[in-house]
């Protein structure tokens, strides 16, 4: 890799974790977002300077959290992985479902709890209301966005310049 690419992954390493998530798992997301073909394990080890074991798990939690996608080649037994396609839908979506479950389990909270503060009430009251407002901006802003997803402009990426 060149050093331009090798400071790219090794900053998306350190983004992924900063958000509590395995460093390597960052630099093998970075290293397969501006990778053109699907990489395989023995390729990503390789390229990063890790253990193809620690690419392996890694991968795989990246493919279960819908960042990346397993391929296979007829005729060749290895996996080979790719960003998705559809990453920034997938993203999207999971981050809207982490706002939801705390915006439900605040306001459980504040419907079941004996809570006899005033200002405790006050606070569940507006966490629930302000994460249920941008939950909500943000899913129809969401559903706007996908009617042009099949603009060519969307799908080339012209509209993110």
């Amino acid at each position: 890799m060149d050093s331009a690419t090798i400071r790219f992954t090794d900053r998306m390493g350190l983004l992924f974790e900063a958000e509590g998530r395995p460093r390597i798992a960052g630099r093998i997301f970075g290293r397969l977002l501006v990778s053109d073909e699907p990489r395989s394990l023995s390729q990503l080890a390789d390229e990063l300077g890790v253990s193809k074991a620690s690419a392996s798990t890694n991968a795989r939690i990246l493919a279960g959290m819908g960042l990346l996608e397993r391929v296979c080649r007829p005729g060749d037994r290895h996996d080979y992985y790719r960003a998705a396609p559809d990453l920034f839908r997938r993203t999207m979506a999971e981050r809207l479902g982490r706002w939801q479950r705390f915006t439900e389990a605040v306001g459980e909270a504040r419907r079941t709890l004996p809570i006899s503060s005033a200002r405790v009430r006050a606070r569940l009251r507006g966490y629930e209301t302000a994460y249920a407002y941008m939950a909500d901006a943000i899913g129809a802003a969401l559903r706007e966005w996908a009617k042009g997803e099949g603009s060519p402009a969307l799908a080339t990426g012209e509209w993110a310049r």
